[in-house]
């Protein structure tokens, strides 16, 4: 009866120990399924974002021969997947070409690592014939039978050809500048001679000639006028348009080369109440000549327009940040309406007569141009009757100006 008792026990509890471990193999298959359920969602997920990508997906083996590829392959390729899967991807690359294509696989199957991508430009061709240029990236790909390479393709012809139209832009530009300039300089050289054979005769002609009636010596004097501002506005013009890029930066202290300005400036200062201060300003590295240019022309300017003052005042300030110098030259002149701000720093643009204030227009013309060349902006702030305040802003890392008087 004992033994009767201990078998069923020993029964029941196996019975139990066994409905344990079927309650624990259930919840392990449900895990499993769970498992193979994400597995193929992730799968169909890949499946998708290969099928449909926008760029061109090839994955080759390693002799080159096409293994899979995605719907926008196919259209780049010109052919259905089932004409172009077992073939080698080599036919579909210019013939010229197919030395450096199978280059780059070698080097991209005997990579270390899967995340090292290689990258080439390549011209393609399509099962017609047609050309097409592409960017292709590579990668490899670890399979369990083998080494394959990933490769994507993005069709860059209609930006190859952007990029070559602006080449051919840009060479056409430099050639039409180049001819510019030869064109300038034989100008130059042809008005010269004729002006100064011009200015000597009618200097030689108000040495032996006296006029005998008023009419007569203001004809004299404006012939001789004439000549003048003619040899003038011809050497503003030159400077003006040869204004071009220097190769000669240097540490500029600003202090000294505005006080060199100033005393260029004296002859016109003499006579009047002229008082020019600045500000403690930086040393810039730049072009020397160019930044002489531009606070020449602002400074010579400012004397010009404050002459009707019996004390004229000019400072230069300077403003500073992290990204940028913002040099001013304000004066208490005769300034300027401020709807005319926009005319200043045009080329023969005038606010005022020449009887009033004599000049050929190109001073501010200059600073624009020469200021902008460095990526810079320049503006100006007026009041008609109350004075102006010339702003020029100038990179601070790079502040490079162009040399006007570069050599053509």
């Amino acid at each position: 009866m004992q033994e009767s008792e201990d078998l069923q026990r020993r029964f029941e509890d196996q019975e139990h120990d066994l409905r344990v471990h079927q309650a624990e193999l259930e919840a392990q298959n449900e895990v499993l399924r769970q498992i193979n359920d994400e597995l193929e969602s992730a799968r169909h997920l890949y499946t998708d974002l290969f099928e449909w990508a926008p760029l061109g997906y090839v994955v080759c083996d390693e002799q080159g021969i096409i293994q899979q590829l995605n719907q926008a392959a196919c259209g780049q390729l010109g052919a259905a997947r089932s004409l172009l899967v077992g073939r080698h991807l080599s036919l579909f690359v210019e013939e010229s070409q197919r030395a450096v294509f199978t280059a780059l696989l070698r080097t991209t199957l005997l990579a270390t690592s899967a995340t090292e991508m290689q990258r080439l430009e390549l011209t393609m061709v399509r099962q017609d014939g047609s050309r097409w240029d592409a960017q292709v990236q590579t990668t490899s790909l670890m399979t369990p039978r083998s080494l394959r390479a990933r490769l994507a393709l993005t069709d860059i012809t209609e930006l190859k050809q952007a990029r070559r139209e602006a080449e051919q832009r840009t060479a056409q530009a430099q050639q039409l500048n180049e001819e510019f300039q030869r064109f300038l300089h034989s100008m130059t050289h042809d008005l010269t001679r004729p002006l100064r054979q011009v200015q000597g005769f009618a200097d030689l002609l108000g040495k032996s000639f006296q006029p005998t009636d008023e009419k007569s010596a203001a004809h004299l004097k404006h012939l001789l006028s004439a000549a003048t501002d003619m040899g003038e506005l011809t050497t503003s013009l030159t400077r003006f348009f040869r204004a071009a890029a220097s190769d000669h930066p240097q540490a500029i202290d600003l202090n000294q080369l505005v006080a060199e300005v100033v005393r260029e400036l004296k002859p016109q200062l003499q006579g009047r109440d002229v008082t020019i201060t600045h500000d403690a300003l930086p040393v810039v590295r730049a072009d020397r000549e160019s930044m002489q240019v531009i606070f020449s022309n602002l400074l010579s300017n400012a004397v010009k327009f404050t002459r009707p003052r019996a004390q004229a005042s000019i400072h230069v300030g300077v403003q500073t940040s992290s990204r940028h110098y913002r040099f001013s030259v304000s004066d208490n002149g005769v300034g300027f309406a401020a709807q005319q701000s926009g005319r200043l720093f045009g080329v023969f643009e005038r606010l005022h007569s020449d009887r009033a204030f004599k000049g050929q227009g190109l001073g501010l013309a200059l600073v624009r141009r020469l200021v902008q060349r460095s990526q810079g902006r320049v503006w100006a702030e007026g009041t008609e009757g109350e004075g102006a305040v010339f702003w020029v802003e100038l990179p601070r890392e790079s502040a490079v100006l162009p040399n006007p008087l570069a050599a053509t």
